[in-house]
This record gives C-alpha cells, sequence and structure tokens, in this order.
C-alpha cells in the first residue's frame, strides 16, 4: 500500500490549473430553509440532530489556507453527517453542517468553506495533532457555500455536496484518511473551524484486514463514607437512576439495534450494594442477567493498587488488602469474565508487582507503555517485574481519548465527529498492520479504556460503534477476544521504577490496615465460618484503599480509623475472667480458666498456661468450644515439681495459633506434698485412736464389778414342772435339764441377790 505521493503529485501538478476551473464550477451546497428566513429562501432551519458520521474528501496539491482567527465560542459549527463515510471514485459526498448562532443578534452574511487535503495522512501522531489542532488552521479549499440568516440563539443545518472526482485522486492514489476541514465565516471574517478527516478507498486497492476494537469502562461508585452510610445509599441511587453516570454505563453496555455494547469492568461491591436496595437492585441486575454484553470484574471497592504497592507489603498482605468478602449471600456471576486489575493513571513497577500479588487474571494499563516507532502493537503484552512477569493489557491512548470525549457534556464531539476521528484512526491502524504483519499472525487487536468517572451519551456512542464496526477495516469485539490474541511483542516504552502520584493514601496507613486485616484473618479462624464473622470488618478493612477516596482524603482518613476500629472491637469478643491466688497442695491437680465468648458465634479456643516457674509444670492445652454469649470453665492439668510462689500466664489461642484474648495472670501457691503429709499424719492419728480403743475395750474387761465362771454358784436343778398359769420350760424352747434364765428386773438387783425367785421354788 502507498502512503505518499510519487508520479501521482506529478499528475496533480499539471492538472492543478483544470482543478481550480472545476472547482469553481462545483455547485456547492443545498440551503434548507430557515424559520427565520423568508418561505422559499435557501440557507438554514432551527434544528439540533446529533448527526451521524461520515467525511467528505479531496486531493488536489493547494497549498493550504492560512489559519484562521481563534473562534471567540459565540458561533460554531459542527459535523454532523457525512454520506458515504468512505469516499471512493464517482461518489458525491454529502457533507452536513450545523451552523450553531449563540449571539444576541441575528448571524447574516456567514459562509462556509470545505477543504481537504489531497495528501494521505500516515502517521498517528500527525492524525491526532490535526483533530487536536488549536490554531483553527484549514486545508486546501475545495468548495464553498452561504448561510442564510440565522436568528440569536438558533442552529440550521447546511448541506454540502462534494464530486469525489474533481478532487483527481488517480488510481494510484492511496487508501486511507485525508485531512478535512470546515471553516465558517462572518462576513469574511474567520469565526470557527472544524477539523475532521475523509478516507478515500480506490477501486484498485482493497481496504486491509480489520483491527480488533475492544471498548472498556470501569463501573466504580463514590467513595463509601462510614459516618455517613445513608449518603452514600442515596448518592448510588441517583447515580443509578434514569440519566445517572451508572445508568449511562449499563446503557453503554446493552447492544442497541446493530450497534455492539462495549465491556463493563464492575466492581461486585457496588454491584452487590446496589442489588441489596430498592432503589438500586434494578440496575443491579442488567449487569448480572446477561443484559450487559461482557461484565469483567474489578478487585472488590476498587482497591488503589499503587498506594498499596507503596507501602511495601508482602505478597501475602497484598493479596490479603486487595480481597474483601463480599457480603453474604452475593457472588460474582458465573457469566463475568475473570477479573482484572485497573491501576489509576500510568503504573510504575512496583504497581505492576503489587497487581501480580492480587487475584486478578489481567492487569489494565490506561497511560504508559506505548509501543515504540511507528508499527502498530496489540493490546496484549507482557511486562516484567523483580516477582515475575505480568499479563498487561495496554490501552491505545488515541482511541481512549476519542471514546472517552463522547459524554453527555455540551462539548462533546457529535457523533460523525467521533466516528470520523475513530475511522481514519482505525484505517491508519488497520494499513500500518498489514504492511508489518505476517501472513499466518493474528490481526491486531486494540483497546479503548475509559475514565473512572466516565459518564457517556450512550445514544450518540452507538451510533458511534455502529459505524465503526460496518466500517470494514474495524470490529468492535468483546474484551475476551483482545484477551485471547496472542501477546505482542513490539517494543514499548518502560514505566518507572516507583512513581507516587498525588492522592495516594500514606503508606504508615495502609500498613495499618494491612496489619488489622492479618489480625482479624487470625482471629476469625475461631468460628466455624470465618468468613461469616469477619465479612463485614475485612470490608470495612478494604474500603478505604478505594480509588474513589483519591479525591476525599478527609472523608479517607474517617474511614481507615472507623475501619481500625472495627478490627479491634471484634478482637475484644473473647476474654478470660480474673481470678484469686489458687493454693495447690496435691502434686497433681486442675487449674480451672473462665473463658467468655461474646461474639455471635461459637468459638473453639485452646487455653495454654505458661508459669514463671519451673515448680510448676502444664500438662494439657485443653481445646474447647465456647458457644456465643457464654462463659465456659476449662480445666488445665498441672503437676508439682517443688513447693513455692508460682505466677501464670493465661493465653487463649485461636485454630491459627494467635492469641485471642488479653493475656491474664494469676498466682499459685504450690505447696507440694504437703497432702501427702496431710494424709498420713491423719492416718497416724486414725492408728493410735485405734491402738487407744482396743486398750480401753481390754482395760474395761478387768473391772472389779466382772466375775468370773469360777465365783458363781451353781444353781439348783429345777424339775420341768409347769408354774401355775405357766408354761413347762420345754414348751419355752429349753432342753431337759436347761436352766432358765430369768429376765433382767427393772431395778438392778444387789450384789448378793444372785437367787432364783421365790416363785421358781415349789415342790
Amino acid at each position: 500500500m502507498t502512503l505518499s505521493r510519487t508520479a501521482g503529485a506529478v499528475a496533480a501538478l499539471v492538472t492543478f490549473l483544470a482543478a481550480l476551473l472545476v472547482t469553481a464550477l462545483v455547485t456547492g451546497g443545498i440551503a434548507l430553509p430557515s424559520a427565520d428566513a423568508p418561505a422559499g429562501s435557501g440557507g438554514s432551519v432551527a434544528t439540533d440532530d446529533p448527526g451521524a458520521t461520515g467525511v467528505p474528501a479531496s486531493a488536489q496539491d493547494l497549498p493550504a489556507t492560512p489559519p484562521a482567527a481563534p473562534k471567540d465560542g459565540e458561533v460554531t459549527v459542527d459535523l454532523v453527517d457525512d454520506v458515504p463515510s468512505v469516499a471512493r471514485p464517482g461518489d458525491t459526498v454529502t457533507l452536513t453542517a450545523r451552523v450553531t448562532n449563540g449571539r444576541d443578534t441575528a448571524l447574516t452574511g456567514a459562509e462556509l468553506e470545505l477543504g481537504v487535503h489531497w495528501r494521505p495522512v500516515t502517521s498517528r501522531d500527525e492524525l491526532a495533532a490535526w483533530a487536536e489542532d488549536a490554531d483553527t488552521s484549514t486545508v486546501a479549499r475545495q468548495l464553498s457555500e452561504p448561510v442564510d440568516r440565522i436568528a440569536p440563539g438558533e442552529s440550521a443545518r447546511v448541506e454540502l455536496e462534494l464530486d469525489v472526482d474533481v478532487l483527481d485522486l488517480g488510481s494510484d492514489a492511496a487508501w486511507g484518511p485525508r485531512q478535512m476541514s470546515v471553516r465558517l465565516s462572518d462576513d469574511g471574517v474567520p469565526v470557527d473551524v472544524l477539523h475532521s478527516f475523509l478516507v478515500f478507498a480506490p477501486d484498485t486497492e482493497a481496504a486491509p484486514d480489520p483491527v480488533g476494537v475492544s471498548v472498556v469502562a470501569p463501573v466504580t461508585g463514590p467513595a463509601v463514607d462510614p459516618l455517613e452510610p445513608d449518603a452514600y445509599a442515596a448518592e448510588l441511587a441517583g447515580l443509578t437512576a434514569d440519566g445517572g453516570r451508572l445508568s449511562a454505563l449499563a446503557d453503554a453496555g446493552t447492544p442497541a439495534g446493530s450497534s455492539p455494547g462495549i465491556t463493563l469492568a464492575a466492581d461486585p461491591a457496588l454491584v452487590a450494594a446496589a442489588s441489596a436496595g430498592d432503589a438500586t437492585a434494578a440496575w443491579a441486575t442488567r449487569l448480572t442477567d446477561g443484559s450487559v454484553t461482557e461484565v469483567t470484574s474489578l478487585p472488590a471497592f476498587d482497591p488503589d493498587l499503587a498506594a498499596v504497592a507503596h507501602a511495601d507489603l508482602s505478597p501475602g498482605e497484598t493479596a490479603a488488602a486487595t480481597d474483601a468478602a463480599l457480603p453474604e449471600g452475593w457472588q460474582t456471576p458465573e457469566t463475568w469474565s475473570g477479573t482484572l486489575a485497573w491501576p489509576q493513571g500510568r503504573p510504575d513497577v512496583a504497581t505492576m508487582a503489587a497487581a501480580r500479588d492480587t487475584s486478578a487474571d489481567h492487569v489494565l494499563v490506561g497511560e504508559g507503555l506505548a509501543p515504540e516507532g511507528a508499527a502498530p502493537a496489540s493490546a496484549r503484552t507482557a511486562v516484567t517485574t523483580p516477582g515475575g512477569k505480568v499479563s498487561a493489557l495496554v490501552a491505545d491512548r488515541h482511541l481512549s481519548d476519542v471514546i472517552g470525549g463522547i459524554t453527555d457534556d455540551a462539548a462533546a464531539p457529535t457523533a460523525t465527529e467521533a466516528a470520523q476521528r475513530l475511522l481514519a484512526d482505525t484505517a491508519l491502524l488497520a494499513s500500518q498492520d498489514q504492511e508489518v504483519r505476517d501472513d499466518d499472525a493474528a490481526a491486531l487487536h486494540v483497546l479503548a479504556a475509559l475514565p473512572r468517572e466516565w459518564s457517556p451519551d450512550a445514544t450518540t456512542l452507538h451510533r458511534v460503534l455502529e459505524m465503526l464496526d460496518d466500517s470494514g477495516w474495524s470490529d468492535v469485539v468483546p474484551l475476551a477476544e483482545t484477551i485471547d490474541t496472542p501477546a505482542s511483542r513490539t517494543p514499548r516504552a518502560g514505566l518507572p521504577g516507583k512513581d507516587v502520584a498525588p492522592g495516594e493514601l500514606a503508606p504508615s496507613a495502609v500498613r495499618e490496615l494491612s496489619a488489622a486485616q492479618r489480625a482479624v484473618a487470625d482471629f476469625a479462624t475461631v468460628a466455624t465460618d470465618p468468613a461469616e464473622l469477619a465479612g463485614d470488618v475485612r470490608r470495612s478493612l478494604t474500603a478505604p484503599l478505594a480509588v474513589a477516596f483519591r479525591s476525599a482524603p478527609d472523608t479517607r482518613d474517617d474511614a481507615v480509623r472507623s475501619a481500625v476500629t472495627q478490627a479491634d472491637e471484634l478482637r475484644q469478643g473473647i476474654t478470660v475472667a480474673e481470678r484469686s491466688t489458687v493454693t495447690l497442695i496435691s502434686d497433681t491437680g486442675e487449674l480451672p480458666v473462665l473463658v467468655r465468648n461474646d461474639l455471635p458465634t461459637d468459638a473453639s479456643v485452646t487455653v495454654v498456661l505458661r508459669p514463671d516457674d519451673p515448680r510448676l509444670k502444664v500438662e494439657s492445652r485443653p481445646t474447647v468450644v465456647v458457644p456465643a454469649g457464654q462463659s465456659t470453665n476449662v480445666p488445665v492439668q498441672v503437676r508439682a515439681i517443688g513447693s513455692g510462689n508460682v505466677d501464670i500466664q493465661v493465653e487463649v489461642l485461636a485454630p491459627s495459633g494467635t492469641a485471642v484474648a488479653e493475656p491474664a495472670d494469676f498466682s499459685v501457691r504450690v505447696r507440694a506434698g504437703w497432702e501427702t503429709v496431710g494424709t498420713a499424719v491423719v492416718a497416724a492419728a486414725i492408728g493410735v485412736l485405734f491402738l487407744a480403743g482396743i486398750w480401753r475395750t481390754v482395760r474395761r474387761g478387768r473391772s472389779p464389778r466382772r466375775t468370773t465362771g469360777e465365783e458363781v454358784e451353781p444353781a439348783a436343778a429345777l424339775p420341768d414342772a409347769t408354774p401355775p398359769g405357766g408354761v413347762p420350760s420345754s414348751a419355752r424352747g429349753l432342753s431337759p435339764g436347761a436352766t432358765p434364765v430369768s429376765p433382767s428386773p427393772s431395778t438392778e438387783p444387789g450384789p448378793t441377790d444372785r437367787s432364783v425367785p421365790p416363785e421358781n421354788h415349789h415342790a
């Protein structure tokens, strides 16, 4: 493909005078009647059509028109339509310009002048310079058309028709964009100039292979103020309502007609919060039900990776700081395609290394890493960091600037202006790629990345994307397709090693949040479900890292303090009750420790005693489950080696091994052997008493009041007679000849009263 003129330039010089004559004979345009103009007059119509897409072309080797005077902003010209958007030999290009009169007097005597340069644009920097030229210069004049009277505050459309053949672009003319200008003059004085492009396609040269263009926009919310939760909810409701920024982003991501939607990189914490609100749930549903063309996930709360990197955290701490748990009951939809880390601004090497430590699949580089030289490069590349290579998706600066300018702002370009710029840019990319790409290599894929606060005009955006997708040399594709292309090996400009941007959270504050995050994670292992116990606190510790806080440093300071306080309060949920001095008199025993659990969930803890003296040895480390809101006595087995006073420190540990309660102290008076000595003394005393009892019993047996059998006189044998009214002795169970014993009298008989009662003596 030819990007400059050779023989064609000579031909242009030969036909120079003829071209001037033809141009003078061309009938310039068709003016639509104005509301203020008399009926049947040509000129202007009061309207404000946003436009479509297109640009005329011309290629005469004429000297450029001198720069116009700077416009004063009172009278402006916009491009609202261009048909066809690609000029070919034999075509007639119809260009529609809109003239707006912002003055308080009528605009009369105005004129529009169309200029097109014959030489193709060969550099993207040259193309951007022309589009963004502030000196309002013009190129070779092709035709002019008078503008009828326009009343104050009104707009009018003026159509300019250009026969492409009068541009004398021969068969050797290069395929690609040309500079084009539309100048508005008032009584011969230039008041505004519009710069655009005409894409010319000769019959002898086919369009290059299409370039894949992915467009991705971040979906992030406002900074979360912990002191004003209601204000956050109200602001979120406004952003997701019709006309709000987040609503416009959802519109931009939803296909409209033949226009594909863009890719949205959404903060899952924002979508989860919106799904829980009555006024915002409908918006959240649009991002989760497949309505949007493609959604990829950002790390929750959109953390500022640069601030994390510059705090010198370890890889594990970086992962914990940027991986907050989502609210219970909400999960990232399976339809979302991966996770994308998105540093703010131009990242440095330290930030890329930190991004590698997150859970993100790729890192989007919005600024920096531009390709070196003129050769184009696909968006995907690899960046080397001290920790290893990182998969990076590098945004194209020019495409990002143009699409990022499609907003609801009054100064935003029209759909036609934006489309013609993008068509010219992608045409140049496609041509350059075809010149350097091998036949078996993948086609070029580029990426447009939009600002976090971007509020698009979704209607205009869809018109632009539709025209871009229908051009034949560019395809609007999902981000996943760009990710699937092989990484580009085109050399790129390097990144700085470390570059701290204004507004970053101070490293000391990042480290404080990280330390609290780590402590809470360790503490939460006491619960069966650590995420449920610590989820709210971990989210509050991640929220102050949000990029949105760069513009609200005072609110961010409040958020840091509030988060650290919440973490401390959670970790005070388990305590050890104080106790008085304990006396241990045995060699072994149990020391009870009272553990209190004020958490909303049962806690599994291990009680550890640490004596300061080896005379007391701890023989167990019991693990118990303390019910939520209750206290439990935990017995700890100990052994006394010697006697003495011992101070003991009590620790309560989580399954992770971290202490989950403030250490408690109590003293133990160890009196080892006292129990044995006491037992011996008691046993000896009992033995003495026993012997004394025996001695007393023996001694009592020798009393003078007791007699032996020798001292008792034998009783006379009594016949077995039956006393009157009595019972024979044999009948009372006595054997014949046995001596009956009389019942003892109620009073003790005297010492000599040993005889049988008289009633027992009878013949």
